[in-house]
């Protein structure tokens, strides 16, 4: 509606003069002045739509999502069916492991959006299903954005999460394929960034793989020195060459690499999960005990740290019906694998009733396993249950009362 008296005009106007300013701003980037020329924007007219999105897209870009949350909030409290706002919502809950949420927003933004066939926002999708380990899902989010978008700008992180996929589904030709491709693509990349820190830390990982033709553990390490010295401050690049060096069973510079990674993200559970099977290594058990306890109370469904859990309890303490209660959980949580099953049932084929081994079998030591996917897990979600481990025949794992969403309710909708 025009406005109508003098009042409104001028408020109207000035509303518009303090939007050209913070435009002129973003043209010169100086994004602080263009903030604060939008929140001036805001003060003539608290329902601008304009003003509302530019400073959460700002926000955004400079990955303050919690500021941004609350500004695209205010749109949608507005407008509520604005299909874009909900997709860029939920792209920052993502980032901010608020995976619920995340998934409320992607919902809204399929219903809304006249055309939900957006690369970038299957990409988030893709994403969210990774991180909640539903991979069938990942994988076919992931397979749209390239048909949607051969040209994707993150075409090169798809194929690698797709290598991963591929791996843990043991489609190892399909995931080489892979890998091969995001190689190629983070090469490029190099050509004509050398520095990019993101790009380093993923071809270092590529070349830790182990199911690859490339696979060189030196170069990994020399690729991930790279991105730290682009940008030292990333937890993740510390935690993979912490990785690389677990391989080489040089476990003091994986010692130190970890300390660097939990001292920037101390809420990793796949940090801890990793510094847990380092003690384990090293024969410091109680230490290992205490890196798994604190893994599982930052997010209890990660199966690989019920698994190392189990291998603690039965080849150091001997504690059979807790590592029997800690692989039940592993396989409940991950029923596809193959290796945490068969280590479970020959476990009970091998004790009696009473937990003593029957002398038919010679069991050989459990070895604990990393995780797969580093980069399915971050830092403790608001999914994630709080408790401790057992430590003695007399305590059980506790079952999380955890309400997790459907994911399979979210699909492609075909046109």
């Amino acid at each position: 509606m025009a406005p109508t008296t003098i009042i409104q005009k001028l408020t109207a106007a000035n509303e518009s003069a303090w939007l050209t300013l913070g435009n002129l701003a973003e043209l010169m980037s100086d994004d602080e002045k263009a903030i604060q020329s939008y929140e001036s924007a805001l003060s003539h007219n608290p329902y601008s739509i304009q003003a509302l999105t530019q400073i959460a897209s700002l926000s955004r870009s400079r990955e303050q999502f919690g500021q941004a949350v609350e500004y695209f909030k205010r749109i949608l409290a507005i407008q509520e069916s604005n299909g874009e706002t909900w997709a860029s919502l939920g792209h920052c809950y993502l980032m901010m492991d608020h995976l619920q949420e995340a998934y409320h927003a992607y919902q809204q933004a399929l219903y809304h959006l006249p055309n939900p066939k957006d690369p970038k926002l299957w990409y988030g999708i893709g994403i969210l299903y990774d991180r909640y380990g539903s991979i069938e899902h990942a994988e076919e989010a992931f397979l749209a954005v390239t048909k949607m978008d051969p040209q994707f700008e993150k075409s090169n992180e798809i194929y690698f999460r797709l290598g991963i996929i591929y791996k843990q589904q043991q489609k190892f030709d399909l995931s080489l394929q892979q890998y091969e491709q995001a190689k190629a693509a983070y090469e490029q990349v190099l050509t004509e960034n050398p520095h990019h820190s993101k790009v380093l830390q993923q071809l270092g990982w590529l070349f830790h793989q182990q199911n690859t033709t490339f696979c060189n553990q030196s170069m990994a390490i020399q690729y991930l020195t790279r991105s730290l010295k682009a940008d030292s401050h990333d937890a993740q690049s510390w935690y993979l060459l912490g990785r690389c060096y677990m391989t080489e069973q040089n476990y003091s510079k994986a010692y130190e690499a970890y300390q660097q990674a939990v001292y920037r993200d101390a809420r990793n559970p796949t940090f801890w999960c990793s510094i847990g099977v380092l003690y384990y290594q090293i024969n410091q058990y109680r230490d290992a005990l205490d890196a798994y306890s604190r893994a599982i109370r930052l997010n209890p469904h990660i199966s690989e740290v019920w698994y190392d859990l189990g291998t603690l309890y039965e080849s150091c303490n001997n504690q059979i019906q807790d590592a029997l209660d800690a692989y039940q959980r592993a396989s409940e949580l991950n029923p596809k694998n193959i290796h945490i099953r068969q280590r479970l049932d020959l476990l009970k084929r091998t004790h009696s009733g009473n937990g003593s081994n029957d002398g038919s079998l010679v069991m050989t030591a459990p070895v604990p396993q990393d995780v797969d996917n580093p980069y399915q897990y971050h830092n403790g979600s608001n999914t994630s249950a709080a408790f401790d481990p057992p430590t003695s025949s007399t305590q059980r794992p506790q079952q999380e009362k955890v309400k997790r969403p459907s994911l399979s309710s979210m699909v492609i909708r075909q046109t």
